[in-house]
């Protein structure tokens, strides 16, 4: 695959430097690969994104990238950068982009959320969804069903449900395991149980998932999505997740084994 326009997305925290920003553009006019800098509304027509930034970023620029059906990298601007394709000292590489490149799929969640029989909100992430207590409320009181039968009830500061992109996201401060993201798969991961027996467990990517808000009416829990809050959650709520129909393309310019990534990212 080759691109011949892409789509830059900055960190909107502003800490790329001016120079760099200029620097990945003279070598983007070099290939002769038009070039637009995202803004809410921009009528580009790209072929991929570019992400400048950390994981915050990139996750911000994934959400353009799939919306439009096309594949996204990230340089790496940010402290850990575990999802970037190239580091910021690594610019020339981007000659892979007119030479050829390969891309990786990663799985999508897709989320809605059910109030007395009617959808209330939708979302779709690529890391994960949390059902979380508010910082002031209670603690969380959720049910996780599978396929529509009860498997556990939490009493925690809530549960994450981890695609296995996100699994070395907020699911692994969890205590939760990393997966391999050449596996399909669902992490289920609570926060701080209230239980000694409390674990994560793992489920088929063909299952449909269920969190079901137990809280009563005195304490509100969230529902978050790749850490953006998408909706209060009432008493009897129920959040759906479900593997998506969509998949997100990440651009490989360089050949970086998952787990030597890993080590280099968090040793």
């Amino acid at each position: 695959m080759t691109v011949n326009k892409v789509l830059l997305f900055k960190s909107p925290k502003g800490n790329v430097p001016e120079a760099d920003i200029l620097k990945i553009e003279a070598k983007l006019d070099e290939l002769n690969i038009l070039h637009e800098q995202y803004s809410e509304g921009i009528d580009f027509d790209f072929d991929a994104v570019i992400a400048l930034g950390g994981d915050g970023t990139m996750l911000n620029a994934s959400s353009v990238a799939f919306r439009a059906n096309k594949p996204v990298m990230c340089i790496n601007f940010g402290t850990l950068g575990y999802m970037s394709g190239l580091e910021n000292s690594e610019i020339d590489m981007l000659s892979a982009l007119k030479d050829g490149f390969n891309t990786e799929k990663r799985m999508l969640l897709d989320i809605k959320v059910e109030r007395n029989g009617s959808i209330i909100a939708n979302a779709t992430a690529l890391n994960e969804a949390v059902v979380t207590r508010r910082s002031d409320g209670d603690i969380a009181s959720i049910e996780l069903k599978c396929d529509g039968a009860t498997v556990c009830a939490y009493r925690a500061d809530g549960i994450i449900i981890a695609t296995p992109t996100g699994s070395s996201a907020y699911a692994m401060s969890a205590g939760g395991p990393i997966i391999d993201t050449k596996l399909d798969a669902f992490e289920v991961c609570p926060i701080c149980p209230h239980s000694l027996g409390a674990r994560t467990m793992i489920f088929s990517p063909n299952s449909v998932l269920e969190a079901v808000n137990l809280n009563d009416s005195r304490s509100e829990n969230l529902l978050l999505c790749d850490g953006k809050t998408v909706c209060s959650l009432l008493n009897g709520d129920s959040v759906k997740v479900e593997r998506s129909s969509r998949s997100l393309e990440l651009i490989k310019l360089k050949k970086d084994a998952f787990y030597e990534t890993l080590y280099n990212k968090m040793s």
